[in-house]
């Protein structure tokens, strides 16, 4: 998924209740849609599939060498993983059709089938514990980028309330924090923005200080690329958010943290990766500096 710091480049236009935001007007993809769709209804009918079939044949073949005289507990054994098995791979079919239907629809912008689906998260905690967030965040994200941020924002509060006190679920609301405290802006509300990116920065800090820790294994050298490219869009993100808490202390005259914000934003922009704001942010951040260079 692209985060909402990447989103931002794609709005074209100016709400007239949010000057400073540009939003995006473009229409969603429908041949996307349509595809997205598909995909997503492929996949349900596979998992089942699976399911319903290797539980059936397992199940049967268990019966038939424990019915046997005498007992064949190897085959017994096999037709019980074959059930696990079923299980397992139905579950991981399952979770592909939703998270692999909504990063498909966010690449081709079909942003409908995005928020179709990123809607369903609630509803879906209990089926995919560990990814509801992920899909509340892609829901808010693309509601966020065409101005409807009075959604985004009761949906962005609608997964805290859910998610928060959960410590494997916290991790996973930085974007989302970061992406309602945008949203906030949009409503010219600098109070709450304020609040949702200072819990955006506690829990992107502590996700890049988990990303930077030595990793060991094998399974960590293989995914050492995705680790990267993952430590990158948390630096765009962290420097982003530092970068619009230090304008928010320096509108209220707090130079002290809006100095030592902007240091931080520097900091992290200069090692994130490209992105369409880095220049003109590095830049700004620069001359606040300059300006604050005393306080």
């Amino acid at each position: 998924m692209k985060n909402s710091t990447k989103g931002q480049v794609k709005r074209t236009k100016r709400g007239p209740e949010s000057p400073g935001i540009p939003i995006s007007d473009t229409p969603s993809n429908a041949r996307g849609d349509q595809l997205c769709m598909l995909m997503l209804g492929g996949l349900l009918v596979l998992s089942a599939a699976t399911l319903v079939g290797g539980m059936y044949y397992g199940i049967m073949g268990f019966h038939t060498s424990f019915t046997h005289a005498p007992i064949l507990y190897w085959d017994c054994l096999g037709y019980f993983l074959l059930v696990a098995a079923s299980i397992l791979v139905a579950r991981a079919i399952g979770s592909l059709s939703f998270f692999g239907t909504v990063a498909l629809g966010t690449r081709f912008g079909a942003w409908k089938a995005v928020e179709a689906i990123g809607s369903k998260a609630p509803q879906l905690k209990r089926v995919l514990p560990g990814g509801a967030s992920w899909l509340s965040t892609a829901y808010v994200q693309s509601v966020c980028n065409r101005g409807l941020y009075k959604e985004a924002i009761a949906a962005a509060q609608a997964e805290w309330d859910r998610s928060s006190k959960d410590p494997k679920q916290y991790q996973h609301l930085g974007t989302i924090c970061f992406t309602a405290g945008i949203a906030c802006q949009g409503l010219g509300d600098i109070k709450q923005s304020h609040a949702w990116n200072e819990k955006a920065l506690d829990i992107l800090n502590k996700c890049s200080e988990e990303l930077a820790k030595p990793q060991k294994g094998m399974l960590a050298k293989a995914m050492a690329p995705q680790t990267e490219q993952a430590a990158g869009q948390l630096k765009m993100q962290l420097a982003a958010t530092y970068f619009n808490v230090a304008t928010y202390y320096f509108n209220v005259q707090d130079y002290r943290r809006a100095k030592e914000n902007y240091r931080l934003a520097l900091e992290n922009a200069r090692i994130a990766p490209e992105f369409p704001q880095k220049a003109e942010m590095i830049k700004f951040g620069q001359e606040q500096m300059a300006r604050l260079k005393h306080s």
